[in-house]
């Protein structure tokens, strides 16, 4: 038993995945795919950087209040050794 298979016959304009488009077309296209990209791109790095510049912000902030805490409790400190200084010598 011999069986065969035939192959659909092929049509002149079988449905197009992508239509027919002129190079002028596809040109602009192009050019505009690549301007979204670029604009895309840079929203993106607009992004990463202030949400960077955020962090940084932060840890400048922070560093800045331990700072000041820091300088406070030696001024304390430093006036508590004149204090008791003072307090010895007299």
């Amino acid at each position: 038993m011999t069986t065969t298979t035939t192959a659909p016959t092929p049509t002149a304009n079988p449905l197009p995945v992508w239509p027919q488009l002129t190079a002028a077309e596809i040109d602009r296209l192009h050019t505009e795919a690549h301007e979204r990209a670029r604009v895309l791109r840079d929203e993106a790095i607009a992004d990463l950087w202030g949400g960077a510049g955020a962090l940084w912000g932060d840890a400048v902030d922070r560093t800045r209040r331990a700072a000041d805490r820091l300088a406070a409790r030696l001024h304390q400190h430093a006036k508590r050794r004149a204090a008791d200084s003072g307090a010895l010598g007299a």
